[in-house]
């Protein structure tokens, strides 16, 4: 199942806050428009993705879904064998070019393997949103002023202000789309969030927000956002960790490269970017040589690539599986056309 670029933007925006670095804008050596980097799978193929505890997926939000609510989701799936939940990643989405594909995941219980496949849709929702912007004006001296440890609100609206700010520390946008909010890095109310027990919608009680020797004001907002549903189902495979692994042998990789005929040019590409010494990977301009071509046709890449004069910006490939020598790797190939740098 491919979705689109946008949409996974908006996915993974939604963890916003949790990293500094958001993919897609990493450094490249050379400033060479294509990149090709190998990672080798230190653990058994199955165990690599195997989700050990479920309940521990953060939802796709600044504020994180309770600990109650996503094992509930859990037990529903494994009860039911479905479950439909909404911006709650069970499977993980990697950017594949101009669309994205779901990570495989498995899960196991009672000595019982199950692969867990998704179906996915986007949706709107209406939702009230909170976000801070700074300000250089002093507050007037009768201006009501938030201040750490932000001990006059509740729990929960004490961690949407803190999320508002972390947000705008991150340098994330969320996945709001293309709204007034413009740079602003709002924190949505999502389904396990009752706005009704929030003072901080429609108007919080106070004018501005101190923090690091700095003055925010507050904005809040009702928008109708996208966000992604997905149902998730559970398929049997086996019944011991042995039979896992052959299954997981079976149906996970993008290609064994003992399988298929490897030029010699292609062979050239793949023992460089697996050498451990080799860092930088293996780094090409347009057009593509013979030897990566092929390499990127065996890993289901190069079906979806187009030349990277036609990328607008940098581009990634994430998550090819394959074996090559009798190894496990896990494969990238990160565009980055020159003529947009």
């Amino acid at each position: 199942m491919l979705r689109s670029r946008r949409s996974l933007l908006g996915t993974l925006a939604g963890l916003a806050g949790l990293s500094t670095t958001t993919a897609g804008c990493l450094s490249f050596g050379g400033g060479q428009d294509y990149r090709f980097l190998a990672s080798d799978l230190d653990t058994p193929l199955g165990r690599e993705f195997l989700v050990a505890n479920p309940a521990s997926r953060r939802a796709e939000t600044r504020i994180d879904y309770t600990a109650e609510r996503k094992q509930a989701f859990v037990d529903e799936l494994f009860e039911t064998g479905t479950v439909t939940a909404v911006q709650w990643p069970l499977t993980e989405m990697t950017y594949w070019g101009d669309h994205a594909r779901p990570r495989p995941a498995f899960v196991q219980r009672d000595g019982v393997y199950y692969h867990i496949h998704v179906e996915e849709e986007q949706v709107d929702r209406d939702r009230w949103l909170f976000a801070v912007e700074r300000t250089d004006d002093e507050p007037a001296a009768d201006a009501t002023v938030l201040r750490e440890p932000f001990s006059s609100l509740s729990e929960r609206d004490a961690a949407i202000v803190q999320a508002a700010l972390d947000a705008i520390y991150a340098g994330n946008d969320g996945f709001l789309g293309e709204p007034e909010f413009d740079e602003l890095q709002p924190v949505e109310y999502h389904e396990g969030m009752d706005p009704d027990a929030s003072e901080l919608v429609p108007s919080p009680p106070f004018e501005y927000v101190e923090y690091a020797e700095d003055y925010y004001r507050p904005v809040t907002d009702r928008r109708t956002v996208s966000i992604p549903k997905r149902t998730f189902s559970l398929e049997q495979v086996a019944d011991s960790a042995e039979a896992f692994e052959r299954y997981a042998n079976e149906t996970i990789p993008d290609v064994r490269f003992s399988d298929v005929s490897v030029s010699d040019a292609e062979r050239e590409v793949l023992d460089a970017v697996v050498d451990p010494e080799n860092y930088s990977g293996h780094n090409e301009d347009h057009p593509l040589s013979d030897g990566l071509d092929a390499a990127l046709a065996h890993l289901g890449i190069r079906a979806h690539l187009r030349p990277a004069s036609e990328y607008s910006g940098r581009v990634e490939f994430r998550n090819a599986i394959a074996e090559y020598e009798g190894d496990w790797y896990r494969f990238d190939l990160l565009v980055n056309p020159k003529d947009v740098n």
